[in-house]
């Protein structure tokens, strides 16, 4: 659970910074764009030729460090954590100098009519912050503040703008609330991304799962046997196919019902669970009392091995049901196997590899039962049969 819990958080915040780089590349623009416009109809190229070239070089600069500070992959969340601090370093540094080419374009009288084009780039650019980086409130409010504030207070301070200062007073409330509105906004669209990827990864692992043993369903059996099939061709390493079929199995569900059959699949399904449990092992239901169980890189012999311990465990243990079964019912129940190792001077393909071992499971059944068979004919060994 708590591994799930971090896989989530990581998730987010790798979400988060992927969000906050594509919001922030077009911001640095208008910054540059504001103060060509403040800067020239105000006089201040010259007036103030140096202060104001030296203006647009770090805007451009900044801007361009928007464009440069690029998410680095595969970093983990500590990586994620130092970049969006920097990221928001160059945002909340880009907001304070606008802040105070605000108040310079209100404390100058020489900018004249172009108080008003600063006076609307803020209140423009104050929005743009909080509707755009509204990820972390924390250090949107800084950008806003450092921005909004000081320009604000000159306002105020002058008894003649106190009409402005109010109407920008009354604005950043709005600002503020369209902040707090923005944050859960952003949060509920990544719950939402978030529960679409749990029923996306939930569906993708029901599409592979039998819902009844919980082992691989017949479709993913199929899909990982092609692709071994191919890897053993193109590399020559061996691959090895087991089939298994309960013996008598109808006779259980006649007898007892089919919800003891169902608990005795599932008790099977678990000692193949525990028995082929190895890398490249992949144990699956294939209808029925069927299952299969692919083994990578074992050879005949090895696998022979394990099918046959497999199969004298199945028949010295009987299987005591408790689940959709009477209390203290113990059911004797023995297994038929067959084996086929692929070799591509054999087997063309795939359904070739699964029609040896099949008739492997055939023969098995018809000299006896309770053995495990290959499919060059040879029994490894065999037992009495439990009818």
């Amino acid at each position: 659970m708590v591994e799930r819990m971090n896989h989530v958080q990581s998730r987010r915040l790798t979400q988060e910074a992927g969000d906050t780089y594509q919001r922030a590349l077009t911001g640095g623009v208008f910054y540059v764009l504001a103060w060509l416009v403040v800067g020239f109809y105000g006089g201040a190229f010259t007036r103030a030729p140096l202060t104001s070239w030296l203006l647009v070089m770090v805007f451009v600069g900044l801007t361009i460090a928007r464009f440069a500070h690029r998410l680095i992959p595969g970093v983990d969340d500590a990586g994620h954590l130092r970049w969006l601090r920097w990221h928001w370093g160059i945002v909340v540094l880009t907001t304070t100098v606008w802040g105070g080419v605000f108040c310079w374009a209100l404390l100058d009288p020489g900018f004249g009519g172009a108080r008003t084009a600063a006076l609307l780039s803020t209140l423009g650019l104050a929005t743009a912050a909080a509707h755009a980086f509204s990820m972390r409130r924390g250090f949107a409010l800084s950008s806003i503040s450092v921005l909004y504030l000081p320009g604000l207070f000159v306002l105020w301070t002058d008894p003649a703008d106190r009409a402005i200062a109010l109407v920008m007073s009354i604005y950043l409330v709005y600002v503020l609330i369209s902040l707090v509105r923005s944050h859960a906004e952003y949060q509920q669209r990544l719950d939402l991304d978030q529960e679409l990827r749990d029923q996306r990864d939930l569906f993708a692992q029901q599409s592979k799962i039998d819902p009844l043993t919980e082992l691989a369903n017949r479709r993913y059996f199929s899909h990982v046997l092609a692709e071994a099939t191919t890897h053993a061709t193109r590399t020559g390493e061996p691959l090895t196919l087991l089939v298994l079929d309960l013996d008598h199995f109808k006779k259980i569900n006649d007898t007892h019902g089919h919800a003891v059959g169902d608990a005795c699949l599932v008790a099977i399904a678990g000692r193949l669970r525990s028995v082929f449990s190895d890398e490249g092992d992949l144990a699956a239901r294939l209808g029925g009392e069927e299952f299969g169980v692919v083994l990578s890189g074992q050879d005949l012999a090895t696998a022979s091995g394990r099918a046959e311990r497999f199969r004298e465990n199945l028949a010295q243990h009987p299987i005591a049901l408790n689940n959709g079964a009477p209390e203290g019912l113990v059911l004797a129940i023995t297994a038929s196997i067959g084996i086929a190792e692929f070799d591509k001077a054999i087997h063309r393909d795939v359904d070739e590899l699964y029609s040896a071992a099949d008739s492997a499971v055939y023969r098995a059944k018809a000299t006896g039962r309770n053995r495990v068979c290959r499919d060059d004919e040879s029994t490894l060994a065999a037992a009495e049969s439990i009818p």
